[in-house]
């Protein structure tokens, strides 16, 4: 009898979940249409990208201030600038040819998918079979604020962190050629994954797989050619922003926190001296796995790069999957009571200083803890060999 019941329970399973997902996406469209949640920055992308469909320039100041107050209604006394590459702009086009309210809402669902994709492939890749390592990892990521942050801010960070995440998968999958055009999701924001890019490309080529390259340069050139085909001196207008765009912002990063101080401006660029590193890890001779060192190479980057904003650092969800992991292995159970108890007391800490609204820059703590935190885990389990995506199976 037991036989028979349990494919129908998995039938029913399925069948509430496919009834539950539309579900849950009407209401997160009709949420995010009735409130402002998913507007912040997506003001600034959808004005750049509407330009784009318009054949105008999408770096533009005062061509973006004319579509924010007459087409979206902002309220705002300035305008809202998208100083992100270009490719960000050609996948928001779709997004272009719907209004404001519904473009809003379509990426409010978008993101969170985007998000639970991400989430359930470091699952995959960092966390052991078993529903208490996926819950665990689950509640942090809910619980992280810069993730909710992101959200409510219609933030693009995601894009990023799948593009890292669905190369990951797709190179243990074997797929090579996908695995590099993923990466085309990094260059939305290219200073995040300044290490991790370039590891994935050595990686690839160490092992021979030109396939990883063709796919990269393949969704490039997709990216060009649409670029040409809506704004033909498009590139011009990538050049002349660095004329325009502001390059002192006191973001929560070293360097950022640095400036902020008055000391110097030359360590926003520490991460370069840091690059041949991931030539170091990408080598066959190796044996730091493919996981362990995006997580490295990532929990690196966050403090150290040119600019990243508090919502940037959910792309941490990477190392945080990795600990996790690392925090269910039978071994160091007092550093495990530990490291729980320091996460508690950040994650604390991050909600007060988000609800007092505290400046950017006093977040520059939040990537340090997780460094601090990952570091340590690390080298305990380097040093007693109990955790075994440290090593890059043969």
């Amino acid at each position: 009898m037991k036989s028979w019941h349990l494919p129908n329970r998995r039938r029913l399973s399925i069948v509430l979940l496919l009834l539950l997902i539309p579900v849950c996406i009407l209401a997160l469209w009709k949420l995010a249409s009735a409130t402002a949640l998913g507007k912040g920055d997506f003001i600034g992308y959808w004005s750049a990208a509407y330009l784009l469909h318009e054949g105008h320039n999408p770096y533009d100041p005062a061509g973006m201030m004319e579509i924010q107050q007459t087409l979206i209604h902002s309220g705002l006394d300035f305008v809202v600038m998208a100083w992100n590459p270009p490719t960000l702009f050609v996948f928001m086009l779709p997004l272009a040819w719907l209004p404001f309210t519904a473009a809003k809402a379509a990426w409010f669902v978008i993101n969170v998918i985007i998000l639970l994709a991400a989430i359930l492939l470091l699952a995959r890749l960092y966390l052991p079979p078993g529903g208490r390592a996926f819950l665990a990892f689950c509640l942090l990521g809910i619980f992280f604020p810069q993730v909710l942050v992101a959200i409510i801010m219609g933030q693009v960070t995601f894009l990023v962190l799948l593009g890292v995440v669905c190369s990951m998968a797709l190179i243990r999958k074997g797929q090579w050629f996908w695995a590099g055009a993923s990466l085309i999701l990094t260059t939305v924001k290219p200073h995040m994954a300044l290490l991790v890019v370039p590891y994935l490309l050595f990686y690839m080529a160490y092992r021979r797989k030109w396939q990883g390259w063709l796919g990269l340069l393949a969704a490039v050139a997709i990216c060009i050619t649409a670029l040409f085909l809506f704004r033909p001196p498009w590139l011009a207008d990538l050049i002349h922003i660095f004329a325009i765009a502001p390059l002192h912002w006191a973001t929560p990063t070293v360097g950022g926190v640095l400036s902020f101080l008055h000391l110097t401006e030359a360590m926003r660029y520490m991460v370069v001296l840091l690059l041949p590193l991931a030539w170091f890890l990408a080598r066959k001779q190796s044996a730091v796995s493919l996981e362990t060192a995006v997580a490295l190479l990532t929990v690196i980057t966050v403090p150290a790069t040119f600019y990243g904003w508090s919502y940037d650092q959910s792309i941490l969800l990477i190392p945080m999957a990795q600990i996790i992991g690392w925090l269910l292995l039978p071994s160091h159970p007092k550093l495990r009571v530990a490291v729980i108890a320091a996460v508690l007391v950040s994650i604390l800490i991050n909600w007060i200083q988000r609800i007092i609204n505290i400046g950017e820059v006093y977040y520059f703590w939040i990537p340090l803890f997780w460094a601090g935190v990952y570091g340590i885990y690390l080298a305990a389990n380097k040093e007693t060999g109990s955790a075994k995506s440290i090593v890059e199976p043969a």
